[in-house]
């Protein structure tokens, strides 16, 4: 199932099989650990009342208190393992979330976000949200299912005794839990908010702090950090404080309950000057009662924490819906061929700046070549992305003198190959990275890809061939090598048309005449267009754009 709104609605019904099982046999374990001290206590006082009586039966109760045992244990590890089979499968959920917001988010805007930031979001705010159902949903609906026994079991024994259970249900289910909700949530969210900023300010400073001790101003930022700590304190110590609260709250409703249920229940008889119970007034099933309401408060306990894990996983909904992206509606261009590739005043740019290349017009058709050439920063870069269709530009750009948007445009980017400045290299094997370009590649064009990047030798001689792993990011790779396992990725696609951003740099010069050869032989591109600082023999052949 996936996931496709993200709501605490949609996340419990997102795998509700995991929900429900979870539930019911916590519920069932809930309920089993109330009636065994309930029926426990009821057997001991039965027992005490018969003293020595043979009809009295001791092993229907055993029994029964047997069972309670035996459904509180196995319903509770019964619980946690469904549980757990849940979370993981709402963590599934979210992660893939994460990622189709990722996938479907605007390409230009990917670079800008913060790698940590995002990364806070998938680790931190996804565990305070899959906590949800743990820390909220459940505990709430084990403390409804034991109070509703209770309640009948009050009743059962004297209508007198179920209404203040029943008020005491209302206060201890709904009343104590609204109150925390509406006296905690602002700390709550202003600590979860705090905590994110002392850590943005914690890595700023980190990353700066050589700097700031040499001038002399980490003193300074030391003091800000400092209030910032200590306004974290304070924050923590009020929710603590109405933590104690919320748990002092509980116990006294249920002591009240208690005392209440003995006043109901014992009179006083002036005449034998002793206390008796109301006549309709089983002892035995009164102290049941009364034991089962003590267990009850157990369950009750856990619901002071309630509106602290319902507010983080709420900082956690609204943190992680900021990356929430509209879907575009798909396009239906269809381009069967690109013969000529035309741009009437364009230029490519960077939002909000609006900084970039410089307007240019140009027009290229099949069989040309052109090299971008302009001093570092002039935008050449930009350009060539804008081209790609993976930046925001301004002008028109045509194909075969047909107005066209390329930026995101899947119709136009699947005729396109595009290497940037920094390509990247997954954490895969070498093959799997040249599969990238075309999934259903042989061995044998892998191996002619790599020849091609004269990189075949290289990935022969690795521990398993082509298929050895390689580190995230290519870190165990050189910079030339990177870049020539890109290229090798984008060759086995054979696009119409091929886009490099400094294909050279780094190479030596017999690297860099194999690497001409191969896109002047079987892997021509239709239109070729390339920026280089390196002065090679596909200048002689290629038109110049001077930015």
């Amino acid at each position: 199932m996936k996931l496709h709104k993200l709501s605490l609605k949609h996340l419990l019904t997102a795998s509700l099989t995991g929900l429900v099982m979870s539930g019911l046999l916590g519920l069932i374990s809930s309920i089993a650990g109330v009636a065994l001290l309930g029926v426990s206590g009821w057997f001991i006082s039965a027992a005490g009342l018969a003293g020595g009586l043979l009809f009295f039966n001791y092993f229907t109760p055993g029994a029964i208190i047997r069972l309670m045992a035996i459904l509180r244990t196995a319903g509770k590890y019964g619980e946690q393992v469904f549980a757990h089979s849940h979370l993981l499968d709402l963590l599934r959920l979210l992660r893939l979330w994460v990622w189709d917001q990722r996938a479907d988010r605007d390409p230009a805007l990917v670079s800008k976000e913060s790698k940590g930031d995002l990364l806070q979001r998938i680790v931190a705010d996804v565990d305070q949200i899959i906590r949800w159902p743990l820390m909220v949903f459940f505990p709430w609906l084990y403390a409804l299912g034991a109070y509703c026994l209770v309640i009948c079991l009050a009743f059962y024994i004297n209508a007198s005794l179920g209404w203040p259970l029943l008020v005491g249900a209302i206060l201890h289910l709904c009343v104590i839990p609204c109150l925390l909700m509406r006296w905690g949530l602002k700390r709550v969210y202003s600590s979860q908010v705090l905590g994110i900023h002392r850590r943005s300010r914690f890595i700023s400073v980190f990353s700066s702090l050589i700097t700031l001790t040499i001038r002399g101003n980490w003193s300074s930022y030391s003091s800000r950090l400092h209030q910032l700590d200590n306004r974290q304190r304070k924050n923590d110590k009020q929710i603590q404080m109405l933590l104690s609260v919320a748990k002092f709250s509980i116990n006294l409703v249920t002591i009240a309950l208690l005392t209440l249920l003995v006043t109901l229940a014992v009179q006083y008889e002036s005449s034998n000057k002793h206390f008796t119970l109301i006549d309709g007034i089983d002892a035995a099933w009164f102290v049941g009662l009364l034991l089962s309401l003590l267990a009850l408060n157990e369950l009750m306990t856990p619901l002071a924490q309630l509106f602290l894990a319902h507010a983080q996983a709420k900082v956690g909904l609204k943190r992680l819906k900021q990356i929430e992206v509209q879907v575009k509606p798909k396009s239906n261009l269809a381009i069967s061929h690109i013969d000529t590739l035309s741009f009437k005043n364009w230029k490519g740019v960077h939002l909000p700046s609006l900084l970039g290349s410089p307007i240019v017009s140009m027009s290229l058709k099949v069989g040309d070549t052109l090299a971008i050439i302009g001093k570092s920063g002039c935008g050449k870069s930009t350009l060539l992305s804008s081209m790609a269709g993976e930046c925001y530009s301004q002008g028109l750009s045509l194909i075969n003198d047909q107005v066209i948007d390329l930026y995101g445009e899947p119709a136009y980017q699947a005729y396109v190959s595009y290497l940037p400045q920094s390509p990247y290299i997954f954490q895969q094997s070498v093959a799997a990275n040249i599969r990238l370009g075309k999934p259903e590649a042989s061995d044998e064009e892998v191996l002619k890809a790599l020849a091609a990047v004269k990189l075949d030798d290289w990935a022969r001689g690795l521990p398993q061939g082509m298929y050895t792993f390689l580190s995230a990011q290519g870190k165990d790779l050189s910079g030339g090598q990177i870049k020539r396992l890109a290229l090798a990725r984008l060759l086995i696609r054979k696009a119409h048309i091929l886009l490099l951003d400094e294909p050279f740099d780094g190479l030596d010069q017999g690297t860099i005449e194999h690497l001409i050869t191969s896109l002047e032989g079987e892997y021509k591109p239709n239109i070729l267009v390339f920026i280089s600082h390196i002065d090679t023999r596909l200048n002689e052949r290629a038109k110049s754009l001077h930015l």
